[in-house]
């Protein structure tokens, strides 16, 4: 169908948005859960830590699938004309969708690649990489380490802190234009009331 042709998003696109949405909504909560009972000492708050972890992880390589086949299914199917009343708005809502598409896909890799740069060593033991509650790094696992793993505080650049910094900068990065990104689709709703937010929602106004 031309792009001229279409008012609202298909179903499979509103699926895809809705869905990385809910899962960013409960893995970025879990995240913050992770890293505040790291060093637990309690039982309930090792538990709380496992839980979290697993939580996280497995919601972060989900985001990352989702992204991606989110980004081809862009690609490869018309989307409805956009909205907003100047070229300026326009092109202000495309650069904010172009990042958070990134973004998408940068958080979930540089998480990966931190827990995969990390070896045992420096005081600390390798750590897990929690997928639907297997270790993807441990026997049963099946998740690739995609940077060589080193002990933490090894003489070389990229390692688990190099990683971890991308990964936290870039989520309040991400925070910051998603915050943007809602504001963006709330103003059209109930201030220049068009059907930006309904066209998501429900395919067509």
């Amino acid at each position: 169908m031309p792009a001229s042709h279409v008012q609202g998003w298909n179903l499979v696109a509103r699926i895809l948005h809705w869905g990385v949405a809910l899962a960013v909504l409960v893995e970025v909560p879990a995240g913050f859960v992770m890293a505040w009972t790291y060093a637990a000492h309690s039982d309930a708050e090792k538990a709380r830590h496992i839980l979290s972890s697993q939580i996280h992880h497995t919601l972060g390589m989900a985001v990352l699938l989702l992204a991606v086949f989110r980004i081809l299914w862009r690609i490869s199917h018309a989307s409805p004309p956009p909205r907003g009343a100047h070229a300026l708005e326009r092109a202000l809502a495309a650069a904010l969708q172009g990042v958070l598409y990134l973004l998408l896909l940068a958080i979930p890799l540089s998480g990966w690649a931190a827990l995969s740069s990390m070896a045992a060593g420096g005081g600390y033991p390798a750590p897990e990489l929690w997928i639907f509650g297997v270790d993807g790094f441990g026997p049963q696992g099946f998740i690739p380490h995609i940077v060589p793993p080193v002990a933490w505080n090894a003489p070389v650049l990229f390692k688990y802190g190099f990683f971890a910094r991308i990964h936290v900068w870039g989520l309040w990065l991400g925070l910051g234009v998603l915050a943007l990104h809602v504001a963006g689709a709330l103003q059209q709703h109930f201030v220049a009331r068009n059907d930006v937010l309904l066209r998501m929602w429900k395919g067509q106004a």
